[in-house]
């Protein structure tokens, strides 16, 4: 993966790795897990370490990277503790990208230095209850008024949604199942605005919400882009896919590399201390077989990284990244489990926390079914 890398991203994925070896240690992730709180000060250590800067433009005080540098971040968090990396997405991905992609100057001014300085957090509420693979289903409202717009509904799974300072909430303002949704940068301090936190058996610690709104009132100016941009939510949305798609099969390569090596760890350990010695022949072929499918799926997420970063039509490959990094990570989750026996059953080895962790990359940024319903439109079915 490294040939495809520049001297940036080969320096950022040094920095990222020194981090983790400094910061969080396996008995961080552990204690991270089971007290299920929020990770509040790797947070701002990240800010202070300068992560947060990694995506904005360097007028705004970032370093100007791209989906390469995220997915480099991204891997190598995830190695260490997956929800980190969950938690992070909330600034690099739906406030520094999504301000980047879809905000007007004014949003871009307010809001981009603010973030790379790790001063305020974002959430991205689409999910409802009856609108989860089928996104354009939402009911949450907006109603026009005299000074602006009133939202009334609710959302659900949406990570970091009580500790964020703007949550931008996708809503209903027209009939039109495609176009009559409109996203607008929601104060979470508004009166009417509640986010209660949910219970997971994974990622413990991304403060994933259920999320009401009751009468919360918003400026016209406070749409994502603008008043221009009135009912073209969607769209809006539809620019930011590719960009989540790699960095949450990013995620799932991490994760599947520390699994990968617990495995390998413990093979060496038991073929060195079983009585008599001896190897573990059919073991270590099912590991040479995840090995190998996680070199596989690291060149094809990389290589549809360098295509989106060049601009080039990719839908079909970050789809095909996404279903099957996440894919591949319950299939290495599970093997890890197996092979460690005994174990992997304790919750002093980080394989039973990953294996709790990576199922949702199959499900967050779109099923492994959607991804493969659109690289079937893609195949021409």
């Amino acid at each position: 993966m490294e040939y495809l890398l520049n001297k940036q991203q080969i320096e950022l994925k040094e920095k990222t790795a020194s981090f983790v070896q400094k910061k969080i240690p396996p008995e961080v992730a552990r204690e991270v897990d089971r007290q299920d709180v929020f990770p509040h000060e790797l947070m701002n250590q990240l800010g202070a370490e300068g992560f947060w800067k990694i995506n904005i433009p360097k007028k705004y005080g970032g370093n100007d990277g791209n989906v390469i540098d995220l997915m480099v971040f991204f891997e190598e968090i995830s190695k260490a503790l997956p929800v980190l990396a969950w938690t992070a997405g909330d600034v690099l991905l739906y406030g520094n990208n999504i301000l980047k992609v879809n905000g007007n100057k004014e949003q871009q001014d307010a809001f981009l230095p603010r973030l790379a300085k790790g001063d305020m957090r974002f959430c991205f509420a689409l999910t409802e209850p009856d609108a989860g693979s089928d996104a354009a289903n939402i009911q949450t409202t907006a109603e026009k008024t005299d000074s602006g717009y009133v939202i009334n509904g609710s959302k659900v799974f949406i990570s970091g949604a009580s500790v964020s300072e703007i949550a931008v909430t996708n809503t209903r303002t027209a009939a039109d199942r495609y176009r009559g949704i409109t996203s607008f940068l929601v104060d979470t301090r508004s009166p009417g605005y509640q986010a209660s936190p949910i219970k997971k058996i994974g990622y413990k610690g991304s403060d994933t919400c259920e999320v009401f709104y009751k009468d919360v009132e918003v400026a016209a100016t406070d749409i994502l882009g603008g008043e221009a941009c009135l009912n073209k939510g969607w769209t809006q949305v539809m620019r930011l896919l590719n960009n989540e798609r790699l960095v949450l099969s990013a995620c799932a390569l991490g994760i599947s590399h520390t699994i990968l090596n617990e495995m390998i760890r413990n093979v060496q350990w038991k073929s060195k201390n079983s009585r008599p010695a001896g190897r573990y022949q059919d073991v270590e072929h099912e590991v040479v077989e995840m090995a190998t499918y996680l070199e596989a799926a690291r060149s094809l997420a990389y290589r549809a990284a360098w295509m989106e970063a060049q601009g080039k039509d990719c839908i079909k490959e970050t789809s095909m990244t996404k279903y099957y990094c996440a894919e591949l990570g319950k299939k290495i989750a599970w093997t890890g489990i197996r092979i460690l026996g005994e174990q992997g059953q304790t919750t002093d080895n980080l394989t039973q926390q990953f294996f709790r962790d990576i199922p949702v990359l199959a499900i967050g940024g779109g099923t492994s079914q959607i991804q493969k319903n659109i690289i079937a439109k893609t195949l021409g079915f």
